[in-house]
């Protein structure tokens, strides 16, 4: 199957954080044993950079992409004007980055990977935790 990951789950999975939701966990796991493909939005990987440079999190944003890049199972999706018409119809997720995150989830048809509750609640998107 195909997913996206939201920030906070793509972190806690990479960092092996014990709150990674139970099913989060099995099928990125899974996705890295090369059972599921993992779409990541541009939008994370600029959150990650803020995270990053506010001494937030530990990862290495330039070792990320490349070690995404150089995965047949993960996807980075750039925000381009498709990812934005499909924001602009999410009414129930008022932070711009969560709403960029379910436009690129619902743009490409995908449930999206995350604890956030106000995501979760979205009629927008289907979500596993």
């Amino acid at each position: 199957m195909e997913y996206l990951a939201d920030t906070v789950a793509l972190i806690r999975h990479l960092n092996k954080h014990p709150k990674l939701g139970v099913e989060a966990k099995r099928i990125l796991n899974q996705a890295d044993q090369g059972l599921h493909r993992i779409y990541i939005s541009g939008i994370s990987l600029m959150e990650i950079l803020y995270s990053a440079e506010a001494k937030r999190i530990t990862l290495n944003l330039a070792e990320l992409i490349r070690v995404v890049q150089s995965s047949q199972n993960y996807t980075i999706v750039p925000v381009d004007a498709n990812v934005v018409l499909a924001a602009a119809l999410v009414t129930d997720v008022p932070e711009l980055h969560d709403r960029m995150i379910v436009g690129t989830a619902s743009y490409l048809g995908v449930p999206i990977i995350t604890s956030d509750l106000v995501i979760g609640a979205s009629r927008f998107v289907k979500v596993v935790w």
